[in-house]
């Protein structure tokens, strides 16, 4: 862009150049001219001329230059001329340039050059001029040392620009490498951190680019990693309390078990002792007995898929009801069914597990006045079986603990009753094979309320 500025400004200054030759030629042909009328020949300025010596010729071409003066906005025209001999007539300019320029001019054309002298530079324009039958050549000289000038400032101005915009340019890469890698920097960590077991990460900061995105699903990962570990860490610790339950529930029948056994071994008793340590025996093993039955379902649930069937709600309540209704009236309990026919894609004896279970829990938490109801209603999408009683509740804190397995609320009743601590668990685990909700609400000292949720499903669906 510079050099194009240059070759413009430069061709413009040829132009003037070329126009100030001409103007000083057109002065120069005048200038004569009117010698030649105050002469007073009769004869025309070229007849008139060409009767001079060459001697007198360029005394007369010296005397119409002394009468010449050009000037411009930049002062006078420098100019010399020079003979048919290549020799210097007139000059009005110090610079001493050699003759090559005007050697090479034809009659009618006229040539100009750029060249240098003393650190400057100039624009030479010649021409030919017919005078006294010999050719003189007129030379004009103009200065563009400025232009010159002016070219070197601005490619100065572009090297330091260039220079700065680099030294910019690496400074804004610097920095903008540091903006762009610290995230990735703080993912590196944050992979490093999470690789040596350090889940409790900070959320990184997310934008809109890819390297956004990129943090937006390591947070993600991070988090969803996070819920694994914990999980499995409740998930760990639930089996060791399973095991330090399940440990605890064999060593407590078994060390009454070896005890009573013991004693009817090595003493003598009697035989009201005899059966007392006997029925001790007998309950334990029946609990041991339990336990196993309880364990061996757990596992059966696990790895067995079931096949779902048409129930009439009706008829199912009717089974469950036979079974419990004479407990329940040993224990004086008042047992109130109400049920809303529907047809029930279930497994019965599974989901008649489920009901036994909660009813017989519900027997168990009351101690007087009793009174327990068996309900199901239809639902917009399903159906609803509630079982509420008025028995000792449930405190809140405990609610979701009591489908855990060996978890019991009251362990000293637990105990009386022989329960293990399994019944819910496998409640639980049914209820999800069924795809189903089960949800307690309790008051302590006003009774406990659970609610199943039964989804519509396809027949023969296995599950």
């Amino acid at each position: 862009m510079i050099n194009t500025l240059f070759q413009s400004s430069l061709k413009q200054e040829i132009n003037y150049s070329f126009n100030e030759n001409d103007i000083l030629q057109t002065a120069l042909n005048n200038e004569l001219t009117r010698i030649y009328q105050n002469s007073n020949t009769s004869n025309t300025g070229k007849e008139a001329v060409s009767s001079f010596t060459s001697e007198s010729a360029d005394n007369l071409i010296i005397n119409a230059l002394t009468q010449i003066a050009i000037s411009t906005s930049n002062g006078s025209i420098p100019f010399q001329i020079s003979n048919s001999n290549y020799i210097t007539v007139y000059t009005t300019s110090s610079l001493n340039y050699d003759n090559k320029l005007i050697k090479l001019l034809d009659n009618g054309t006229r040539a100009y050059e750029v060249t240098s002298l003393d650190n400057r530079y100039y624009i030479r324009v010649a021409c030919p001029i017919l005078f006294a039958g010999e050719n003189y050549y007129l030379e004009t000289y103009k200065d563009i040392t400025a232009l010159f000038q002016i070219r070197e400032n601005q490619f100065q101005i572009f090297f330091y620009s260039v220079i700065g915009i680099i030294g910019f340019s690496f400074i804004l890469i610097f920095f903008v490498a540091y903006w762009l890698t610290k995230p990735l920097k703080e993912l590196a960590n944050s992979a490093i951190r999470i690789s040596k077991g350090d889940y409790d990460l900070p959320v990184l900061q997310e934008g809109y680019d890819e390297i956004g995105l990129l943090t937006r699903a390591f947070n993600q990962m991070s988090t969803s990693l996070r819920q694994t570990m914990t999980e499995l860490e409740a998930s760990a610790l639930r089996q060791e309390n399973f095991i330090a339950s399940f440990a605890h529930e064999l060593k407590t029948p078994m060390t009454s078990i070896i005890g009573y056994a013991d004693m009817l071994r090595s003493k003598k008793v009697s035989q009201e002792q005899l059966i007392l340590y006997s029925n001790n025996i007998f309950k334990e093993g029946k609990r041991l007995e339990a336990l196993s039955f309880k364990l061996m379902e757990l596992i059966v649930l696990k790895k067995h898929e079931f096949q779902m069937r048409t129930v009439s709600a009706s008829h199912f309540f009717e089974t469950v009801q036979s079974v419990i209704t004479p407990i329940l009236k040993r224990d004086k309990i008042e047992f109130i069914t109400k049920v809303a026919e529907m047809n029930l894609q279930l497994e019965p004896d599974l989901m008649k597990t489920v009901c036994l279970n909660l009813l017989d829990n519900a027997r168990k938490s009351i101690d007087v006045n009793g009174r327990i109801h068996f309900l199901g209603n239809v639902e917009k999408d399903g159906y609803c079986i509630t079982i509420a009683d008025n028995g000792k509740g449930i405190e809140s804190d405990e609610i979701s603990k009591i489908t855990e397995a060996f978890y019991m609320s009251d362990k000293s009743r637990s105990r009386a009753t022989g329960s293990v601590g399994l019944g819910l668990t496998i409640c639980s685990q049914i209820i999800e094979i069924h795809h189903a909700k089960m949800l307690i609400e309790s008051v302590p000292g006003k009774g406990t309320c659970i609610y199943i949720h039964l989804k519509e499903s396809k027949p023969n669906e296995n599950i």
